[in-house]
């Protein structure tokens, strides 16, 4: 059995070459799975991890699951296949939630999440937790992961959300052309305390 690891795809519906990708992406995991039944051999995909960033913005169940459909049944088309698919908050798609995991048959799970392959025990993280160096974003990400303010941006009209994402991106953007990049890099440090903390002897980050 196989577990498959993927980040960082920002799916948008204007990038008809990363959907493109994604299309065969999906449907080599199909094939792979039917071959493998079909053989009777061990080299079925059980699992797949998706650590972050799988949609390039997204403002709330309610408003993006429409906008990504496409991309939404496919991952329910892996699901029905059989196979176990788990979904990690990223910088660009932390308002996922319980209404996403019923429409794609994905299950949500927390940044800094431990499995177990082959008795090692594996850290996954979407990785940007290790920009230590980077306090403006560590700030940035402490306030827009907060239940309140989460609350708050959703009860807003999608309109508003919609102008608040496309504001937020412009000046990401634009800070981050001002930093150097190991202001923006993962430290070391920060991966190797971590790791020790949980114990764990590998670390897969997107």
């Amino acid at each position: 059995m196989k577990t498959l690891f993927i980040s960082d795809l920002h799916l948008d519906p204007k990038r008809a070459d990363i959907q493109g990708c994604f299309n065969q992406f999906i449907n080599s995991c199909l094939t792979a799975n039917q071959d493998s039944k079909t053989n009777s051999d061990n080299s079925s995909i059980d699992s797949l991890y998706i650590l972050g960033d799988l949609f390039e913005v997204w403002i709330g169940d309610d408003a993006s699951i429409p906008v990504y459909q496409q991309s939404i049944t496919q991952l329910r088309q892996l699901s029905e296949s059989g196979i176990n698919i788990y979904v990690m908050h990223g910088n660009r798609d932390f308002l996922m939630g319980s209404d996403f995991e019923l429409a794609s048959g994905c299950t949500l799970i927390p940044d800094l999440y431990q499995i177990t392959i082959a008795a090692q025990t594996i850290l996954l993280s979407h990785g940007d937790i290790f920009c230590t160096a980077d306090k403006d974003y560590l700030d940035f990400r402490k306030m827009v992961r907060d239940p309140l303010w989460q609350q708050n941006f959703l009860n807003k009209p999608v309109t508003e959300r919609v102008s608040i994402a496309q504001t937020m991106r412009e000046k990401s953007k634009l800070n981050g052309l001002d930093k150097a990049p190991e202001i923006t890099d993962v430290s070391q440090d920060a991966v190797e305390q971590i790791m020790l903390e949980y114990n764990s002897s590998t670390l897969i980050h997107g």
